[in-house]
């Protein structure tokens, strides 16, 4: 067979990349679609020796010289969440030792130098083209999954059970025919899938290494026993004021999550660059998880003698609706008017790099239609019980809230707990419009403090009110001219001090990510009512979505990237999730 020369090779290839690069946006995806004559190589005489198809192990060497890199990096590279090995359809990740065979072994020096020329021109024209980024791309599921996404999917399943469903202990019988491990399995991979509690158990039989797995319509059945309460006498059944279902679902499932959190940072902590570093910034927040079903009777299913209840709304209007019997006590309003939800609310250690979640909180909010006697909770009660919670892992600097949390009982509980706070405040005082005014009419500065002090339950804090602009560019439709920002401090600081605080509550909009997340690849879909299965739900899929930034952590060394709030491999499918999530990089 004639072998092509460097030249015909580099042409070739070159005619090739400038076709490519007008269909894919990154030089990997440009490699991996080249179609490179392997007759200009003479590679193994014996085939038997070739464990990886030669057209795969060119690319490999021509994204290897196109992206500069040695060939430890390239191992990494290659055993990396990216699945570049599965591109240049490898068979495996090769380690470095076989790389390096190959290298010495498979091609002639002239061969080698083709490759290092070859390689050359695809990095120049690629460079032509602004397709040289400096992260991976991650796969399309389609192309990964039958590969290698069931056994990536195990071992991520695995390593969620490990470290964040550690805590949970299994209150079933003896004699029961699955493992409390089989469901929390079977959990995980709804979670990742996207799938209902209810899916068939044959994929996921398929996945999994057991011999038996348990089917759809046990699982919610065994899951709910977890998050339900001890059946034994508390001191309150005697009281006359039984305790609330919802605060014993709470007080059973938060001990486990805790566990599987302190497993987490433990494992953030090891090695040389520690993923958290103390006293850390932290941040509050509320997520709703929606449940479509009305709290009204239609009036046609109405007996003539029942009377209604009168609901006011915020803007003065009244209605009469007629309240469902036993609907979710823990459904209620959300931002938007018609919708419903279960809520929970969240603390989050703000990093660069590894957002946590460290506690976790039902809401119970007071709906319109109940009596005042009703048992609800304040934000100020929801503050302080997180607070309670992330206490126990880590020692907290700063605390950020948004205006959902703008109440003295909110900023008076912080203050016992001696955080400090930056909370986003409502423009509701007179005060605040001539403040703003005042800044807008100042001829130099655009920023304001009015200093101040706030008195909650007999107790006097200083505080701190800013003024600042709207971060808003002036070019953007939503920008508005003198709009501003107001945020309070529990301390006297000045304009200087005021500005570089106000910029440090960006941290807390990484929550809205957060939340994306867990409801869009963490949660399976549910259109359960029972608070235990909710609760319990989301408490797991937070537990993964802290397995996946810790991941995310760990694997920065590996991809040679940063990240954090925006990763370029993200969970956005299941085989990128489950590669975040539990792939080991190896190197």
């Amino acid at each position: 067979m004639t072998q092509d020369t460097t030249e015909e090779l580099t042409d070739t290839v070159a005619e090739q990349t400038e076709d490519l690069c007008h269909i894919h946006d990154h030089i990997t995806r440009v490699i991996a679609a080249l179609d490179v004559p392997t007759s200009s190589f003479s590679g193994y005489e014996e085939e038997y020796r070739s464990k990886y198809d030669l057209d795969g192990v060119i690319k490999m060497f021509l994204y290897q010289h196109a992206r500069d890199i040695n060939q430890s990096e390239l191992a990494r590279r290659l055993q990396g969440v990216a699945f570049i090995y599965q591109r240049f359809r490898l068979s495996s990740p090769p380690v470095q030792q076989i790389i390096s065979h190959n290298w010495r072994n498979r091609f002639t020096g002239e061969e080698r130098a083709r490759i290092v020329e070859t390689a050359e021109r695809i990095k120049t024209i690629c460079a032509e083209h602004d397709v040289i980024k400096p992260y991976e791309p991650a796969l399309p599921p389609d192309d990964i999954e039958e590969d290698v996404g069931e056994e990536q999917i195990r071992e991520s399943v695995q390593r969620a059970v490990d470290l964040g469903l550690d805590g949970f202990i299994d209150p079933r019988a003896d004699n029961i025919t699955y493992p409390l491990e089989a469901y929390f399995e079977r959990q995980s991979y709804l979670n990742l899938a996207k799938a209902g509690t209810t899916t068939k158990a044959r994929r996921f039989a398929r996945l999994s290494n057991r011999s038996k797995v348990p089917h759809g319509t046990t699982h919610n059945r065994t899951l709910k026993k977890l998050a339900t309460p001890e059946e034994q006498t508390k001191l309150w059944d005697f009281m006359g004021d039984k305790r609330q279902d919802w605060k014993a679902i709470r007080d059973t499932v938060l001990p486990a999550f805790h566990i599987g959190v302190e497993n987490i940072l433990n494992a953030l902590e090891e090695g040389d660059n520690p993923g958290i570093r103390e006293p850390v910034n932290v941040a509050f927040d509320i997520t709703t998880w929606p449940y479509w079903s009305s709290p009204f009777r239609d009036e046609r299913d109405v007996e003539w003698w029942e009377e209604p209840v009168t609901i006011e709304y915020d803007s003065g209007a009244t209605r009469e609706v007629y309240p469902k019997e036993g609907y979710p006590e823990m459904v209620s309003g959300t931002k938007e008017s018609h919708q419903r939800a279960f809520k929970f609310a969240t603390l989050t250690i703000i990093a660069n790099d590894t957002p946590i979640v460290i506690a976790v909180e039902p809401v119970r909010d007071k709906r319109r239609w109940e009596p005042d006697s009703v048992e609800t909770r304040t934000r100020g009660e929801l503050v302080d019980a997180l607070l309670k919670q992330a206490k126990q892992h880590v020692d907290m600097n700063k605390v950020l809230a948004d205006r959902e949390f703008d109440s003295l009982e909110v900023r008076h509980r912080i203050d016992q707990h001696n955080g400090y706070y930056i909370i986003g405040k409502r423009k509701q005082a007179n005060s605040d419009k001539v403040a703003i005014q005042k800044t807008i009419e100042h001829e130099v500065a655009d920023v304001s403090v009015e200093q101040g002090t706030l008195t909650y339950d007999g107790e006097t804090h200083d505080i701190s009110y800013i003024y600042v602009p709207k971060d808003t560019a002036k070019d953007s439709e939503e920008y508005i001219e003198g709009d501003y920002a107001i945020f309070t401090i529990n301390a006297h600081v000045s304009p200087d001090r005021a500005q570089g605080l106000a910029q440090q509550y960006r941290d807390r909009w990484m929550i809205e990510n957060e939340y994306k997340t867990i409801k869009k690849h963490f949660l399976p879909t549910s259109a359960t009512a029972d608070f235990r299965n909710r609760f319990l739900y989301f408490v797991i899929g937070v537990a993964l979505y802290n397995v996946w930034r810790m991941a995310n952590y760990h694997l920065r060394d590996e991809v040679d990237v940063n990240l954090g709030e925006d990763p370029p491999i993200l969970a956005g499918e299941i085989v990128e999730l489950v590669g975040l999530c539990l792939f080991d990089p190896g190197g």
